[in-house]
C-alpha cells in the first residue's frame, strides 16, 4: 500500500470545532423541525393542489399500486427513513400487478433513491474530511475500490441498510458506475427472487 504521510491532516482543534459546530447545527434544525412540524404540516395542506398531492401520494402508497410501489421505493430507499420496501413490494404482488411491471416500478424509485443518497454524501464529503481522519477515508476508499463489488452487490441482495451505503461511498466518492452497476444487480436478483417466493407459494 503506497504511503499516505503526503496527506495533510486538519488539526485536532480544527476536527473538534467542526464536529461540535456540525452537531449544535443539526440540533437547531431537529428542535426547530419538530417546533415547526405541525405549522408547516396544517400550511402545506393549506395550499389546495400540493393537498391533493399529498393525499393521492398517501393513497397510491397504502394501496401498494404501481405508483405507490414507485413512491414508497422512492421516499424508503432515501438513507434517513427506515423502511421495509421488500414487504411494500410483496404486498404490491398481492394486488395482482403484473410481475414485471411491479418490478420496474420498484425498482426505479430505489435507484434514484441511491442516487440521492449518493449525492448527500458527496456534498458533505468535506465536511466528514475536517471531523475524521483523511489518510483512513482514503485507505477506507482504495480498500472498497479494490474488493467493494460484491459487498455492494450483497448489500443490496440481503436486507441489509444498503442506502446507508450508497450515502457512505458518497462520501469517499467511490466510482459512481461501479456503485450504480452492483446495486442495480443487486436490487434486481432480490426483487427477481422474491417474485420466484410470490409465484410458487402465494399466487
Amino acid at each position: 500500500m503506497k504511503d499516505l504521510n503526503f496527506i495533510q491532516e486538519n488539526s485536532h482543534l480544527s476536527k473538534i470545532w467542526t464536529l461540535i459546530s456540525s452537531i449544535f447545527v443539526l440540533l437547531l434544525i431537529l428542535v426547530g423541525g419538530i417546533f415547526f412540524s405541525t405549522f408547516f404540516l396544517s400550511l402545506l395542506y393549506s395550499v389546495p393542489y400540493l393537498q391533493i398531492l399529498i393525499n393521492l401520494l398517501i393513497e397510491n402508497v397504502s394501496k401498494a399500486t404501481i405508483l405507490g410501489l414507485f413512491y414508497s421505493h422512492l421516499i424508503g430507499g432515501l438513507f434517513f427513513i427506515p423502511s421495509l420496501d421488500e414487504i411494500l413490494f410483496f404486498y404490491g404482488l398481492s394486488k395482482g400487478h403484473q410481475y414485471m411491471i411491479a418490478f420496474i416500478s420498484a425498482i426505479s424509485g430505489y435507484m434514484i433513491a441511491q442516487i440521492i443518497n449518493y449525492y448527500l454524501g458527496n456534498k458533505i464529503s468535506p465536511l466528514v474530511m475536517h471531523i475524521i481522519s483523511k489518510r483512513k477515508v482514503y485507505k477506507a476508499r482504495r480498500f472498497i475500490s479494490k474488493h467493494g463489488m460484491w459487498g455492494i452487490l450483497l448489500f443490496n441482495f440481503i436486507p441489509f441498510p444498503a442506502p446507508l451505503l450508497s450515502f457512505g461511498l458518497g462520501i469517499v466518492r467511490y466510482n459512481i458506475t461501479r456503485l450504480f452497476t452492483f446495486t442495480l444487480i443487486g436490487i434486481a436478483l432480490k426483487y427477481l427472487f422474491l417474485i420466484i417466493i410470490y409465484s410458487l407459494f402465494f399466487a
